[in-house]
């Protein structure tokens, strides 16, 4: 019985992935902000990553929809897909199957599903760009109860996002 209940939340799980495991090039926006002329802009990741979720939170209010309870055991999969993201130079959701199996295995989820974006200086900019991309304000807006947000610079002080949301009954 628990076989088969493991493999019924693996179906369950693989079919939300489709929701939002992959990024066009229109859904990424290149670096354009973190730096004016020769000034550097001072980014705080866990400033943003606040500040983000809780923007995240009064959207979802604001729609009538749950907020988000934090997933503290789940943050060790965003940050090191961020690390992931960091070290290949690029935006992907590279191995989300792998990281979604992990966390369901942990947290007993339902559901999961991730949103990431790189260099985007502030929450307000990271959550607009996700507002205006179907696929991430699916994701932004879907059933699900719990979440967690690694935010991470990379060497040249530019910022790296990944949310997982997941869904625990």
């Amino acid at each position: 019985m628990k076989k088969l209940c493991s493999a019924m939340l693996l179906i369950a799980t693989v079919a939300l992935f489709t929701m939002c495991n992959s990024t066009s090039i229109e859904d990424e926006i290149e670096y354009t902000e973190a730096t004016l002329g020769n000034e550097k802009i001072s980014i705080d990741p866990n400033g943003i990553e606040d500040k983000l979720m809780d923007m995240v939170n009064d959207h979802r209010v604001s729609i009538g929809m749950n907020t988000l309870q934090d997933s503290p055991s789940s943050y060790k999969y965003a940050e090191e897909h961020n690390d992931y993201m960091i070290a290949k130079n690029k935006l992907s959701h590279d191995n989300f199957e792998s990281r979604a199996n992990k966390i369901a295995e942990e947290t007993d989820a339902v559901g999961i599903s991730e949103n990431v974006a790189r260099y985007y200086i502030s929450a307000e900019k990271t959550m607009e760009a996700w507002l205006v991309s179907d696929s991430h304000k699916k994701a932004l807006e879907g059933d699900y109860t719990h979440t967690t947000l690694s935010v991470q610079l990379d060497k040249e002080g530019r910022p790296y996002y990944t949310q997982i949301f997941i869904k625990v009954e």
